[in-house]
Formats: C-alpha cells, sequence, structure tokens
C-alpha cells in the first residue's frame, strides 16, 4: 500500500506575499492562486489577515466578508486559513468564519504573549475551526523558553503549534534545537515556517521535518516579507520525488499571477536582506537598519552594530512580537 506520509503543506502566498505588493492582491487573483494551490493537492491556503477595519483595495490585509464568499466559491479550493493578530479584530467576529467558507484560524502569539492569544483560541474553537497558534520570532527564544510556549499554547486548545524563523536567521542546526524541543513539549502537531535571508529555507524546513514537525508553510516562487519564504514549488518537487507525496507541480508553475509580485521581491532584495538575517534583525524594525545602510553604507553599518557589543534585535524589535 502506497501510504503519503508527506508533512501538511500551507500556502501562505497571499498573506505573506502580500507585504511585498502591499496586500493589494485583487479578488480575481487571489482567486487565481487558490485554484492553482487546490489543484497542485496543497491542502490549505492562507488568505490574508482578519481585521476588524475593512480595506476594500486590500483584500489580503483584512478578509472583509465579500472577499471570503468569493474564494469560498473557487471549484477546487484547498481549505481556506485566515491569520488572526490579538487584537486587531473582534473575537465575535470568528464565529461567522465557517459560513464564509474559512477552515482554519492562525493566532499569532507575540513576544510569547499566550494569554492575549486564548480568546482567539477558544473562539475560534467554539465555531467548530481548526485552530493554530504561531509562535513569531523563535530565533530569539531558546529551546527551553520554546517549549514553555508550546505547552501553554497546546493548554489554550491550539491544534497545531507553528514555529515562526520570523527574521530568517535560524540554520539547520538552532532550526533542530527549536523544534527537536517543541516537538517534545508538544501533545498536538508542531509546523514549522522559513523566511529566506540566508538563502537555508530550503534546509531548514528538511531539518525542521527530520527533527518531527509534521507542517510547513510555503509560498508560490518563496515570495514574503523578507527574504522571503521557502518556496511552494520546490518543497512540492521534493516530497513527490523524495516521499511519493500526492501533489501535482504543473498547477503552481503554470500560474502566472505573482510574477509582478517576484519582480519586486527581486528588485527590493540582496545583501541586506541576508545582512538583517546574520544580525537576527525583526523584520518589523528594518527602517532604521535601512537608514543606517543608507548613511553609513553596509560594511560601515556591520561593524557600527557588532562593535557595539550588542544584537541588532534590541535596537529594533518591539514589544508587538512581530509577524511571521
Amino acid at each position: 500500500m502506497n501510504v503519503d506520509l508527506s508533512p501538511i503543506l500551507l500556502d501562505v502566498t497571499l498573506r505573506d506575499g502580500g507585504y511585498f505588493n502591499d496586500h493589494s492582491w485583487t479578488t480575481y487573483e487571489a482567486e487565481s492562486i487558490v485554484r492553482a494551490v487546490g489543484a497542485a493537492g496543497i491542502p490549505y491556503a492562507e488568505i490574508g489577515y482578519l481585521r476588524g477595519t475593512h480595506h476594500p483595495q486590500r483584500p489580503t490585509a483584512s478578509c472583509p466578508p465579500a472577499y471570503l464568499d468569493a474564494l469560498a466559491t473557487v471549484t477546487g479550493r484547498p481549505d481556506l486559513a485566515v491569520m488572526v493578530r490579538p487584537g486587531e479584530v473582534p473575537v465575535e467576529r470568528l464565529a461567522e468564519l465557517p459560513d464564509r467558507g474559512v477552515a482554519m484560524v492562525r493566532v499569532l502569539v507575540m513576544g510569547g504573549s499566550v494569554e492575549a492569544a486564548e480568546p482567539y483560541v477558544a473562539a475560534a474553537r467554539a465555531a467548530g475551526l481548526d485552530v493554530a497558534m504561531n509562535l513569531t520570532r523563535v530565533s530569539e527564544r531558546d529551546p527551553e523558553g520554546i517549549a514553555v510556549a508550546v505547552k501553554a499554547c497546546a493548554n489554550a486548545g491550539a491544534q497545531i503549534i507553528y514555529l515562526a524563523d520570523s527574521n530568517g536567521s535560524l540554520d539547520p542546526d538552532s532550526v533542530s534545537e527549536r523544534v527537536g524541543a517543541a516537538v517534545s513539549a508538544s501533545p498536538v502537531p508542531v509546523g514549522f515556517h522559513a523566511h529566506d535571508n540566508l538563502g537555508l529555507a530550503f534546509i531548514n524546513a528538511t531539518t525542521a521535518l527530520a527533527a518531527g514537525a509534521t507542517a510547513l508553510d510555503a509560498s508560490i516562487a518563496g515570495i514574503g516579507k523578507g527574504g522571503g519564504n521557502l518556496r511552494l514549488e520546490v518543497i512540492v518537487a521534493h516530497l513527490i520525488v523524495r516521499h511519493g507525496a500526492r501533489l501535482r507541480l504543473d498547477p503552481i508553475a503554470a500560474d502566472r499571477t505573482t510574477l509582478a509580485t517576484q519582480l519586486r521581491m527581486i528588485a527590493d532584495g540582496g545583501s541586506k536582506t541576508v545582512v538583517t538575517g546574520l544580525l537576527d534583525v525583526n523584520m518589523d524594525g528594518t527602517a532604521h537598519f535601512s537608514d543606517m545602510v543608507a548613511a553609513e553604507g553596509l560594511d560601515a553599518t556591520i561593524l557600527a552594530l557588532t562593535g557595539r557589543g550588542r544584537p541588532f534585535a534590541e535596537l529594533t524589535n518591539d514589544d508587538r512580537g512581530g509577524d511571521e
């Protein structure tokens, strides 16, 4: 019997990729991406942030009702997921999501604040939704701290817990340590969200699987915040070839919806992204870093920051905890 033991994939093209086009995907573009992801056999597509204030011209920034309703009718679509940052949307709104085609809510755990996320987890569970909790910036947490946070998330009702390399600064050894600690502490599945600042998203993702993770995030062409995400087409091809996964590559390769955003990411990327990964910089704090680079250049900026004997993260990280 051919049993598919490959991990669960969740596509983050619309939500994370939205950082490179100001979340200005049209509903038509979102439908095309969701259709391609579904045809490839990916079980989940994360279609944006759920927020209380709607942005009609930027639907993935807030997931207004009309946008959700449109994606719910896409033929052959995967299950739809939305991301929630505690405090940005009334808890009561989660109750309407099943009727609008949403199957999963992913609740951000920012700065280790599991308590702030708990009402959203409870409301999502009460609505019959699948619930994930996403620990951000795990490069700034030691394995012991991650284990404590994972246990708290499981106790809060999470059905899957994702570790996010939000700063794109982890290497395989540090991924193995953190994911291993999470898996050992968690009674529920553990997932991994990679960023590619250092070109390590793929090897970090496969290392996470080897350490016991059973879910991965990825995006078409790797588009996403900072250095981008794990490339969906690469991990799909890997899982087909190495694990016999029942997935398809052609629908992703044939879809051209993301090309303009891919080009923008290429134009905006480069050496700065690599340096932010090496310095473990919170992506929400890169404006200060960019100002320093513009004034002094990369070499002088690196010397100034490392010469102070303090992580650059201390200069930029705020109390929100950042996103994935």
